[in-house]
């Protein structure tokens, strides 16, 4: 049952990922220049794009290609992680040779989860490879439209998925698409765990007579040798390579990560970052983390949750219809439509339109719908909220009818009536005065 509901979620989050995310136009250059190729930064909370640069464009997805590897195997295997027996193979180890590697060695057998370890946190091609080959029953082009299918499911249209790990060139990704994919996978708990490892002990196998550690190649993690790029809000994520080595042709890093600061969930996907961009000054260049902090400090110093209405104080008024003991009726926000907005502000920063009826006419209750608001931020509708009656109102009877009365007289039914009526009396005249005319036309012939 629980496998049937991961396959299931495959499909219901392509209408979840469809929920329309709206940019704020808010821009980090005053405090960083952003410096990578695209990127994309939203507020899992609201679904409000905090930021944005190039988020469709294509890029290569490199290792971030394993972060789709590893959303078909929890859709399919999230109940049988630890029951899943994975044999390397040879063939699987001549493709991935001298690549990134987590150590996983012909003839040795880990479970999945293990795997999904050693393919996520030192971005294992030889994990990811060799899991896709046994998944698969050894038809690893099978595997790849598998991908490519849930990844079209998920909203991620514009990626091409054409091996499993990521060594292949022809993967391709974009911004907005690894935010869709991550948003999908952190919604499996096996995988928030292990992306947000910063190690794990693999066990001793047929060729390893000791456990080993692997580590995580996001070091935004832990202070470790590297404090600079420590984010205590960071919560796990993915990099597609372990570090920029420009001697070694190396330029580039992307990563795409999600963190947590007083109960607000920000993704941050940040594709090609150049070496240049890292000042921190340690041997090792990491672009991608060293800009995803930066964006980082910027969201969390910046901007926080805050309610865009009080639902306690009215928002308009409408007017009132066949009642003698107001004119006018108070609404009230059904919400507080919560939303992302700059720290230093407030409500005032939302420009409403309102959607109401010209009178509203009794008997109302407290509490009834009579209209809706739509919150506007930077140009961009961010909610819809009902607008409720703040008092009862009663109808007035002597009102009512003459009301009523005076919307018969002035209605198009009264109107067709009238008009067919007159018709009907000037046909009648004139049957009357023509048979009259004939009558007394007779009468003068047989006076004759």
């Amino acid at each position: 049952m629980k496998r049937f509901f991961s396959i299931v979620l495959a499909v219901l989050l392509t209408a979840v990922c469809a929920v329309p995310a709206f940019a704020v136009g808010y821009d980090p250059s005053t405090t960083y220049n952003v410096q990578a190729e695209s990127a994309y930064v939203v507020n899992t909370d609201t679904n409000v794009i905090i930021y944005e640069k190039n988020s469709e464009a294509q890029v290569k997805a490199g290792g971030l290609t394993k972060l789709m590897t590893a959303a078909l195997i929890l859709t399919h295997y999230e109940d049988a992680l630890d029951t899943t027996p994975i044999l390397m193979t040879s063939a699987v180890s001549d493709y991935v040779y001298k690549t990134t590697s987590a150590d996983v060695r012909a003839g040795e057998t880990y479970t999945l989860r293990e795997m999904l370890y050693a393919m996520l946190l030192p971005n294992g091609n030889d994990a990811a490879q060799g899991t896709a080959y046994v998944l698969s029953g050894n038809d690893l082009s099978g595997w790849y439209s598998q991908m490519n299918a849930l990844s079209r499911k998920i909203g991620a249209r514009d990626s091409v998925w054409t091996d499993a790990c990521g060594i292949d060139d022809g993967n391709l990704t974009t911004a907005k698409d690894m935010y869709l994919i991550l948003r999908y996978l952190m919604d499996f708990d096996a995988f928030v765990e292990i992306a947000g490892s910063y190690q794990f002990q693999m066990p001793a196998n047929t060729k390893h007579a000791n456990p080993f550690y692997i580590t995580n190649t996001n070091k935004m993690l832990t202070k470790g040798q590297s404090p600079q790029y420590y984010r205590k809000a960071m919560m796990g994520g993915k990099t597609d390579v372990s570090g920029a080595y420009p001697d070694k042709g190396v330029t580039t890093q992307s990563m795409v990560s999600w963190a947590n600061q007083d109960g607000s969930t920000y993704i941050f996907s940040v594709m090609n970052s150049p070496y240049t961009c890292d000042d921190y000054g340690y041997s090792t260049l990491r672009p991608a983390l060293y800009e995803t902090g930066k964006l980082m400090d910027w969201v969390f110093d910046n901007f926080a949750i805050q309610a865009a209405l009080d639902p306690a104080l009215p928002i308009c008024e409408v007017k009132v219809g066949y009642s003698s003991e107001t004119d006018s009726l108070k609404l009230y926000p059904a919400d507080d439509l919560k939303t992302i907005l700059p720290s230093d502000s407030d409500s005032t920063v939302t420009q409403k339109v309102f959607h109401l009826p010209e009178s509203a006419y009794a008997p109302i209750q407290q509490g009834d719908v009579v209209g809706t608001v739509t919150l506007m931020l930077a140009g961009e509708p961010i909610g819809t909220v009902e607008l409720l009656a703040g008092q009862d109102v009663h109808r007035n009877a002597i009102l009512y009818t003459i009301a009523k009365l005076e919307e018969f007289l002035t209605g198009t039914y009264f109107k067709v009536v009238l008009v067919l009526s007159l018709i009907c009396l000037v046909v009648y005249l004139i049957f009357f005065m023509k048979n009259a005319y004939e009558k007394k036309k007779s009468n003068r012939v047989y006076r004759h």
